[in-house]
């Protein structure tokens, strides 16, 4: 048994170092990446959090101090069923430490994407003028999401001239809105 939890320290160990160092390489992101975000809340549990706890790096983490706290058991003179579970509580361990670890580090993660549909109904400034009837396209001035966005816009009535305060009605293309007058 002295010799499994060997090959699990050496080969789980080898593979944790090749991952740190592909890390620090590459600029923070390995080739071993293979970790999902799953979003959750308190008390929520699914398969996405299940197979987020399968990653990789938590299954090199249980190979590698299950073969460690094995190896330390066998040296200490610990009988072997003591020893095989101490090796797999230390495995266990380091899995679920590590797939928190993960966890955490993603819910950091921000994507930095808006909506661009949460601008309907919202008020705007005419920054170009909008041409009438969907004959051309101005520009206006829009907050979405804390961000002061310029993006195109079309309108169905009158020509609206620059500086002049309008409403989102809503999206004709993913980059330009549709705009009436203010009321």
């Amino acid at each position: 048994m002295e010799t499994v939890y060997f090959y699990c320290a050496a080969i789980g160990g080898g593979f944790l170092i090749l991952q740190v160092l592909m890390m620090l390489i590459s600029g923070g992101e390995s080739e071993f990446d293979g970790d999902a975000s799953p979003e959750l809340s308190v008390g929520e549990i699914d398969a996405s959090y299940v197979l987020f706890q399968l990653s990789l790096k938590a299954v090199i983490a249980f190979v590698t101090f299950f073969g460690i706290a094995g190896m330390a058991c066998t040296k200490g003179d610990v009988s072997t069923s003591a020893t095989l579970a101490v090796a797999l509580a230390a495995g266990l361990g380091a899995f679920i430490m590590i797939g928190y670890c993960m966890q955490a580090m993603m819910a950091l993660q921000s994507q930095g994407n808006i909506n661009l549909m949460d601008a309907k109904g919202q008020s705007a400034k005419v920054d170009l003028r909008i041409p009438e009837n969907h004959t051309g396209t101005g520009k206006i001035i829009v907050i979405v999401g804390g961000r002061m966005l310029n993006k195109k816009a079309v309108t169905k009535g009158d020509a609206i001239p620059t500086g002049s305060e309008v409403v989102v009605d809503g999206m004709t293309s993913p980059d330009t809105y549709e705009v009436s007058h203010k009321q």
